[in-house]
């Protein structure tokens, strides 16, 4: 396969440049270790995080992320 883009990280930073370039049409490829999300996925809440003013634990977080970015493709 050929891709325009590879991605580095399945984090956080890696989950939105993959997204964008998705959005764009790139064909993009991310590689990374274990469940896309990152070290966020470890925390148990997390109540400094624009948009969830009670707070939101790092799983649904991260799961968040990778859900908008599989949309894409």
């Amino acid at each position: 396969m050929i891709y325009d883009i590879i991605i580095a990280g399945g984090g956080p930073a890696g989950l939105t440049a993959a997204l964008y370039s998705c959005r764009a049409g790139r064909k993009t490829l991310m590689i990374c270790r274990g469940f896309p999300g990152g070290q966020i996925m470890q925390a148990d809440i997390i109540e400094n995080y624009p948009g969830f003013p009670d707070g939101i634990s790092g799983m649904e977080l991260g799961s968040l992320f990778y859900a908008q970015a599989e949309k894409y493709g």
